[in-house]
Parts: structure tokens; C-alpha cells; sequence
């Protein structure tokens, strides 16, 4: 018997958070290990650097607009860049679309959480109904206690399973600001039953798939503890 497809929404405290780094990281993970895993970023605004890293790292697998079917060439919210015109039902389907053809789902959002994507319709709302795992991206810095805090908040609203967070360091040692040692242990303090892992730093201009490679090598133990996880 086939067993049902695992759906996991990668969101972010922000844009820019590292979502993109971790779907690929993750799939490439998953990937090397033999898994049918399969990412898609059913909405993306802007260029398409995101959906063309990981089409890299899952070649022949599925086609850009299978893969991304919703593009909006200006780099604004969904709401804005569809003139209003995206429906939910719409985003629901095509994500549920791919479940049917692999073992594991990666769907990386655009933006936050709470991201508008069309009138009263953002992407808690979407992850309601899909009722899947919900990975938090972060980066290690001054302010994203904040953020954190707001998003779970969001989260456990909504009653969302197996949250997970994972805080990334966006700078080396010498470089990280004061609060970077500290913010894990506090956010652990608000939420003792979330998960929390932290990725070092691995670099800048990680967007190619040769450094995604070298990176995931890199960070095998932490990547499959966060998939034991899921």
C-alpha cells in the first residue's frame, strides 16, 4: 500500500529569511538519501531565481509552471502583482496536485505567513487547510525574537502540527551581532515544545547548485535531525 505523501510548508519570519537556502538544502538532503522528495513554490513574484535553484536539484522531475504555477513578473505582494484576481481554491489545488507524485512535499512559500495573497486570504490560511508540518526560517540576528514570536503566535492560532524553527547564522562568528549566542535559548524559553535548530554560516552566494551540494555534505547531521523531526 502506498503510504500518503508528507507535506511540509517552509515559511519564513520575513522575505529574505532563507527559505529558499533550506527547501534546497532539504531536498537535496532528502534526495541524496534516496527519498521521492519534491519541492515546488506554487507563488513567486519577481524573477524566478528561486524556482530555477531548485528545479536544478530536481532535474526533468517537473516543468517550471508545474513546478511554479502561479508567476507574477513584479516584484510586489501576490495580492498586488495577480490585480486580486488569485483564488485560494486555486493555490490549494495545485499544491495538492503534486502530493500524488512523491514520497515527501516541500512547498516553499513567498514572503511570511501572513503575506496577502488575495482578498482576506493569506498563507495561514492555505496551510489550514492543507493541515501540514509548517518549517519556520530565521535568521540569527537582532530583531527576530520578534518575528518568531509573532509567526508561532499565528501558528498555534490556527492549530497548526509539527512546527519547527530553524535559526540560521547570516554572518561568521567574527561578524554576528551580540544578540546571535542568545536568541535561541530565549525563543526556547516562550516555546519549549517547538523544535529549535540552528544552521551555522555557510557562506555567501549559496543560490547554485554546486554550493547547496557542498553545503548539505557539510551540515548532513544537523539535516537529518531536522528530518527525524518531521
Amino acid at each position: 500500500m502506498k503510504r500518503a505523501t508528507r507535506t511540509h510548508f517552509i515559511t519564513g519570519t520575513d522575505t529574505g529569511a532563507g527559505k529558499t537556502i533550506l527547501t534546497a538544502l532539504l531536498l537535496d538532503h532528502l534526495r541524496a538519501q534516496g527519498e521521492n522528495a519534491i519541492a515546488i513554490k506554487p507563488l513567486c513574484t519577481g524573477p524566478r531565481d528561486d524556482v530555477r535553484l531548485l528545479q536544478s536539484l530536481q532535474p526533468g522531475v517537473l516543468t517550471d509552471d508545474e513546478m511554479n504555477p502561479f508567476h507574477y513578473l513584479k516584484p510586489v505582494t501576490p495580492l498586488v502583482a495577480s490585480g486580486g484576481r488569485l483564488k485560494q481554491e486555486d493555490l490549494v489545488r495545485a499544491i495538492r496536485q503534486r502530493e500524488g507524485e512523491c514520497e515527501r512535499l516541500l512547498v516553499e512559500g513567498a514572503g511570511g505567513l501572513r503575506v496577502p495573497l488575495a482578498p482576506d486570504v493569506t498563507w495561514d490560511d492555505v496551510v489550514k487547510i492543507l493541515k501540514c508540518g509548517v518549517i519556520l526560517a530565521a535568521q540569527n540576528r537582532l530583531g527576530v525574537l520578534n518575528h518568531v514570536n509573532l509567526t508561532l503566535d499565528r501558528l498555534k492560532t490556527i492549530g497548526a502540527k509539527k512546527v519547527f524553527v530553524v535559526l540560521s547564522d547570516c554572518n561568521p562568528p567574527s561578524r554576528m551581532d551580540a544578540s546571535a549566542a542568545s536568541n535561541e535559548p530565549v525563543l526556547a524559553g516562550f516555546w519549549p515544545e517547538t523544535p529549535f535548530l540552528r544552521l551555522p554560516y555557510l557562506g555567501s552566494n549559496l543560490g547554485k547548485p554546486e554550493k547547496i551540494r557542498a553545503a548539505r555534505k557539510k551540515m548532513k547531521k544537523t539535516l537529518a535531525q531536522l528530518v527525524s523531526l518531521l
